[in-house]
């Protein structure tokens, strides 16, 4: 049972978190790279460790982070068998972004500052930027996780779908976390 959980649960989330911020920092380098001196600039300015550090995160992190979080919150917020319901949906995003996205949040800026960029302020830099992530986050995530979780039926297209709102979001915190960039997203 333990192996057929970690096979068809655990190990695609692994491989998936892995490749989301690895994406997701190279689209952030090249926010980063055009906006001062064009994109063609990221093919000699790319820094692939950079990357390699970010994507770790996502394996060691944001995979276990994300399991675990799913799996406490069918508990709290029980969907039956079958498509999940309009309100079950926006109530699990919404428990998710309240319960276990700040902690996971914080974390990324927190390592970012402090294992990337080596901020020797990493701890007072994350607590800097908590506040607008938050807001910015609060902002859209439940929304469109919710709409996404309700919406798609095929649970693999779902997975696919919710992977691709992360990479976006993950590629926003990469931007934010590093250091100069300026990023300019109008909270709705």
């Amino acid at each position: 049972m333990a192996s057929r959980i970690l096979f068809h649960a655990l190990y695609p989330r692994t491989a998936l978190a892995t490749a989301t911020f690895f994406a997701a920092d190279i689209a952030s380098q090249a926010i980063v790279t055009s906006s001062e001196s064009g994109l063609e600039a990221l093919a000699t300015g790319w820094d692939p460790v950079r990357s390699i550090k970010t994507a770790a995160f996502g394996l060691g992190i944001v995979s276990w982070y994300g399991f675990s979080s799913s799996f406490i919150l069918t508990k709290i917020v029980p969907s039956g068998p079958g498509r999940i319901g309009f309100a079950t949906a926006m109530l699990q995003a919404a428990a998710q972004q309240a319960l276990f996205a700040p902690p996971l949040t914080f974390s990324f800026l927190y390592t970012s500052a402090a294992l990337i960029h080596d901020d020797e302020n990493a701890f007072e830099t994350a607590k800097e930027q908590m506040p607008d992530v938050a807001a910015t986050a609060w902002s859209f995530l439940p929304w469109v996780n919710g709409l996404a979780t309700w919406g798609i039926a095929s649970p693999v297209v779902r997975l696919l779908a919710l992977n691709g709102i992360a990479c976006g979001w993950a590629t926003y915190l990469a931007t934010i976390a590093t250091p100069g960039a300026v990023v300019d997203v109008a909270v709705f």
